[in-house]
């Protein structure tokens, strides 16, 4: 019996030991699982809110997703660049057309010059055709070769400012077609921003609305050069048409439809028997009530 005693303290002793031993060298005994790591993939996938607070947004022909508080701001700044490219072809435009006026009108001035010294010239050699050269050979030989000279002189004189004069009006007609064309451009450009769908088929609408006008082919073509006027010459030519077609007289007579006349109350029946009336007040019977009324 003592023995058993001394064996159930030994095996007290020995759970005793155990508890009391470091928890480092437990770890030794049991391998603890290693805990995933959540990779970047994980993460996006754990954050669907995350996600959704993005807009996608175009810039610079390129398409970006940003936060919702981004996407105005993007949005004035593009419009923002647009407008101030839309500002600068314009100036850039101003200051060609001004650069090519300004050049036009030095070589305007030129050939203005140049057709003064042709004319000049002319005018100078007007002056030997009264000379009766085979007279003043006979008379004055010496004079007659000394004034030969001077007309040939003129001659080519004459030849070689016409010359600058034909190359300076050549010049004046091409930067006048440059003009032309530069402005035909622009107007093209501003009537497609006004009427988008504009063709042929109202071009002629309005040409053959022009004819009912009695306008020259000259004065027609004059007023298809601005996109302003052919949009109001559009809308008269659609207005004629419309007007021509009847429904105008339609909407006419349904402007001038008669008005539907309101039924009026009735008017009280007119007092016809005062003594009926009279007779009513004095005793209130209802005979006398039907009379009257």
């Amino acid at each position: 019996m003592d023995t058993n005693q001394d064996s159930g303290v030994s095996s007290l002793a020995e759970i005793a030991d155990l508890i009391d031993e470091p928890i480092e060298d437990q770890e030794d005994v049991v391998d603890q699982p290693d805990e995933p790591e959540l990779s970047s993939d994980d993460d996006q996938q754990t954050d669907p809110e995350g996600e959704d607070d993005g807009e996608e947004v175009e810039y610079e022909g390129k398409a970006y997703k940003v936060p919702k508080e981004l996407k105005e701001a993007l949005l004035r700044q593009s419009d923002y660049t647009q407008k101030t490219q839309a500002v600068a072809e314009q100036r850039k435009a101003f200051e060609e057309r001004a650069q090519m006026l300004e050049t036009r009108e030095r070589v305007l001035n030129e050939t203005f010059d140049k057709a003064v010294a042709v004319r000049e010239v002319q005018s100078r050699l007007k002056q030997f055709e009264n000379i009766d050269w085979q007279a003043l050979v006979d008379t004055d030989p010496v004079e007659a070769t000394r004034l030969n000279i001077a007309y040939q002189q003129l001659q080519r004189e004459a030849q070689s400012k016409g010359a600058e004069l034909h190359q300076a009006q050549l010049q004046a007609q091409q930067l006048t077609q440059q003009m032309d064309q530069q402005t035909l451009a622009h107007e093209e450009k501003e009537l497609k921003a006004r009427l988008p769908n504009f063709g042929k088929a109202d071009s002629d609408r309005i040409m053959k609305n022009l004819d009912a006008y009695g306008l020259t082919e000259q004065e027609k073509r004059m007023a298809m050069h601005s996109a302003k006027f052919v949009h109001i010459l559009h809308d008269a030519a659609i207005g004629r048409e419309y007007q021509s077609s009847g429904k105008t007289k339609t909407l006419q007579k349904v402007v001038e439809a008669p008005k539907v006349i309101k039924p009026q109350a009735a008017q009280p029946k007119p007092r016809q028997n005062q003594a009926a009336l009279d007779r009513l007040k004095q005793n209130g019977r209802v005979e006398d009530l039907a009379k009257f009324l």
